[in-house]
């Protein structure tokens, strides 16, 4: 029988409030279990739904949001993970790159009593590129206003079954695309993933072209030539695509 707790213990348990456990019960967001005296009783399975709710909050997603990804019927937990851990790396690059320039500032005036002004300048402008990129949109920093304006258009089109559901295969093949890029290209298991890349590329391709969007499926191409996404883990990274093309090349070559 799984473990249970009271409300008390699963906020020691957790390290979130008590009351912020009730209006997560109140909203709907997380139930728990409840005795014939209507006490609630929490297992350590709801920590796993706990985890989702906090770590999406930390990300900047409104409870609403939450509530209905969690809703889902093809909601996939280890992919949604997987997406949370690589923006929560991003996040802390970029926290470090903050950290080490403060570092570099401090030990300067340490040794010289003086303050490098243009260092400093450097710190500030670094700390506002942090804050003006979280008051906007991977959109917003990648794509023309126009641009924009037509991923809206073409995201109020697509079901959200959908787009979770391309969302997920491309968790899942970036993941086993990393976990395998030691093996010989020409090796089964390398093929398998060529063709695994092919048919999300094909069915990529097929929900941005039917819908009229074919350009906006052109302007990713041109980022990712550009680099634009390089370092974000979410995203099909320089490494993943060269595996890529090296199986297929070996796949051609062996007459596959």
């Amino acid at each position: 029988m799984a473990r249970q707790y009271s409300v008390g213990a699963f906020a020691a348990r957790s390290g979130v409030s008590v009351r912020t456990l009730h209006h997560y019960d109140r909203i709907g967001l997380l139930r728990p279990a409840r005795t014939t005296s209507g006490h609630r009783r929490y297992t350590d399975a709801d920590l796993l739904t706990l985890q989702q709710i906090r770590t999406l909050r930390y990300l900047g997603f409104s409870l609403r949001q939450i509530a209905a990804l969690l809703r889902r019927e093809d909601f996939h937990l280890v992919a949604s993970m997987r997406i949370q851990r690589a923006l929560l790396r991003q996040r802390i690059a970029a926290l470090e790159q903050v950290a080490r320039a403060l570092e570099a500032l401090l030990a300067e005036q340490q040794t010289t009593g003086r303050w490098a002004w243009d260092r400093l300048a450097g710190v500030v402008a670094a700390v506002e590129t942090r804050l003006t990129k979280k008051g906007t949109t991977d959109m917003d920093q990648h794509y023309t206003p126009e641009q924009v304006a037509r991923w809206r258009a073409l995201d109020a089109q697509v079901p959200a079954e959908e787009r979770a559901a391309i969302e997920r295969e491309w968790a899942e093949l970036l993941a086993a695309v990393r976990a395998s890029r030691h093996l010989d290209p020409a090796s089964p298991e390398a093929q398998a993933l060529v063709e695994r890349w092919d048919r999300a590329m094909a069915r990529l391709r097929d929900s941005y072209e039917r819908r009229g969007f074919g350009d906006l499926l052109a302007a990713v191409g041109e980022r990712y030539r550009q680099g634009a996404f390089e370092g974000s883990p979410a995203a099909p990274q320089a490494a993943d695509f060269a595996y890529i093309e090296r199986a297929r090349r070996a796949g051609r070559s062996s007459g596959r």
